[in-house]
């Protein structure tokens, strides 16, 4: 079938012939259609489009860092450092450090 679905754009409708239904398997749009007149009656508006994968993950999911977002991780790290530096358990060398391996892995995991 050339047509995509008009609901999430899969370009791979199933067709029911025996059922005279078109269905996607992607979001759940469905459609009856009448063969003697072509009415189309629908059975199933579908939902929303699944999001996209991420390209670098493999498809497997939103990237985390340690199970929490990129962000909550990067302010995590932060404040814990913020904190070492203040009780003088680390330098400021340290902490510009920490602070740039923390920047890093925010922005390759956003």
């Amino acid at each position: 079938m050339d047509i995509a679905c008009p609901q999430c754009g899969n370009p791979k409708l199933e067709v029911d012939e025996a059922n005279s239904v078109v269905y996607c398997q992607k979001c759940g749009f469905a459609v009856k259609v009448d063969p003697q007149t072509g009415n189309v009656t629908p059975l199933s508006k579908g939902g929303a489009p699944a999001p996209p994968a991420y390209s670098g993950s493999g498809g497997a999911g939103p990237r985390t860092v340690l199970g929490m977002d990129a962000l909550t991780f990067f302010m995590a790290g932060t404040a814990i450092a913020l904190l070492l530096t203040f009780m003088n358990t680390i330098n400021l060398t340290i902490f510009a450090v920490l602070e740039l391996v923390l920047f890093y892995f925010y922005w390759t995991h956003k």
